[in-house]
């Protein structure tokens, strides 16, 4: 039956080869290809099983997704303890060894840069949360036209109070997505005083809705570093009523493509 190349990551040559890890497929099967100085990491798959459409036709089928990004991952994590690798999404696939070490050989260049960035580097996600009632009413404080809403509805009658209140309502949901966007910008910003490392901040727009995230890739040896900082900041914004919420490491597919 014909055959592809699921493709784990890619590293330098002679980089160990995971042992007794689950492949994607639920084999042990992993082999790798090298090329001027560079080596991928792979699995030899049935193509039909891995083809689009049946990709495609199993996009909602979680037991299924589940398993390969467990996979995925436990072959991801197990390259990673053994050095530096340039991780690939799941579901990258080659055609053949040939394809494979046409693709190393066409973007050495670029993959060595990449693997000269990431050495001795773990990514790192603050995820910066928002709790609803708090940060309403932080609003008015962070705001200025919101808190001349404020001002004034505190000096009027009863009657216009009222319109204005409904005003205030509504100008703050505008004025919501704005100050999000401060607070992401202050959060990053302490991190790269603190850090002076690489950050790629993610809002609430590109995360389809959910809370606004900074990607950090740092030193190995900067964690505590970075732990601390979480805490610090957690303590200066936990009155407007936003908490941080620092996960990793991760495979740095954030600053793979840099």
């Amino acid at each position: 039956m014909p055959q592809a190349l699921y493709v784990y990551a890619i590293a330098r040559a002679h980089h160990p080869m995971p042992a007794q890890i689950e492949a994607i497929d639920g084999s042990e099967h992993i082999a790798s290809v090298e090329a001027d100085g560079l080596s991928a990491f792979y699995t030899s798959v049935d193509a039909a099983d891995f083809s689009q459409p049946v990709i495609d036709a199993r996009s909602k089928d979680v037991e299924w997704l589940g398993a390969i990004g467990y996979r995925h991952q436990a072959v991801m994590n197990a390259l990673m303890r053994d050095g530096t690798v340039i991780p690939l999404r799941a579901f990258t696939l080659f055609a053949n060894e040939t394809s494979l070490r046409n693709h190393l050989l066409g973007e050495r260049e670029r993959f060595v840069k990449v693997l000269d960035r990431l050495d001795g580097k773990q990514e790192w996600t603050l995820r910066i949360e928002f709790r609803p009632e708090q940060w309403n009413q932080a609003l008015a404080r962070r705001v200025e036209s919101l808190q001349k809403l404020t001002t004034e509805i505190e000096q009027a009658a009863s009657g216009k109070a009222y319109l204005l209140r409904k005003k205030l309502d509504e100008e703050k949901k505008n004025a919501s997505r704005e100050a999000e966007r401060q607070v992401v910008g202050e959060v990053e910003a302490a991190v790269m005083k603190k850090l002076a490392c690489d950050t790629v901040s993610e809002s609430r727009l590109q995360r389809g809705g959910a809370f606004p995230q900074i990607n950090v890739l740092i030193n190995r040896d900067e964690e505590a570093r970075l732990q601390e900082l979480r805490d610090e900041l957690t303590r200066r914004y936990d009155v407007e009523g936003v908490t941080l919420a620092l996960t990793g490491p991760w495979p740095p597919y954030t600053f793979a493509n840099a």
